[in-house]
């Protein structure tokens, strides 16, 4: 269980340093811009992802895989909450600023990142593998909807589409890493949808 709970922290730290990676470069796109504040658009996206590669491993062994599931869920929340750590300790917004100073941001990022996402992938999984959904083309656009009305709570909505993606690989265990790739690409179209009128705007003057 150590190793369930290692894995996502791991998969939550590359979070982290890819989100304060963005937050401090000058990646833009007309008025798109991952620098700044739209860096969150980082662990908005990946946060639901990185549910993925550990959930459709664990939940592929044999009997019951929740506390497994829910373990990964918990070290993903360390690893994405680290990123207030590590920017507290690589870009401090002023001379004050300590790492003890930013444990609350610490606990508050994974929470709003990692654990609404985490319940969305999981209710949509559990109405998947109880039969009380259908994988069919008409929900899979349904539920493309509805995570992109809801993108915007931290990413929370992307999860339902983790969760779908999640059960067809244990489904389709042959076909786990072309699901992977699919998903990837489909939440980074879902999740920057609300955003894309702005790849057309001009950016402002340079300061």
């Amino acid at each position: 269980m150590a190793l369930v709970v290692l894995g996502g922290y791991l998969a939550g730290v590359i979070i982290a340093v890819l989100t304060i990676g963005a937050e401090n470069s000058r990646i833009a796109f007309g008025g798109y811009a991952l620098s700044g504040n739209g860096a969150l658009i980082v662990p908005a996206i990946l946060a639901p992802y990185a549910l993925y590669p550990g959930w459709a491993v664990v939940l592929a062994h044999g009997g019951d895989r929740r506390l497994e599931a829910a373990l990964y869920v918990l070290g993903l929340y360390f690893g994405v909450g680290s990123i207030s750590i590590l920017e507290a300790a690589w870009f401090p917004q002023s001379p004050d600023v300590t790492l003890l100073s930013a444990v609350p941001g610490f606990l508050l990022t994974g929470a709003l990142f990692v654990i609404p996402a985490a319940v969305f992938a999981a209710a949509t999984l559990w109405l998947v593998r109880s039969g009380h959904v259908a994988m069919t083309p008409l929900t899979a656009a349904f539920g493309i909807v509805i995570a992109a009305l809801t993108a915007l709570l931290f990413g929370a909505g992307l999860g339902i589409l983790t969760g779908g993606a999640v059960a067809l690989a244990l489904e389709r265990p042959a076909r786990r890493a072309t699901i992977g790739a699919v998903l990837l690409v489909v939440l980074i179209v879902v999740g920057n949808a609300p955003f894309i009128p702005a790849l057309f705007t001009p950016s402002g003057p340079t300061q």
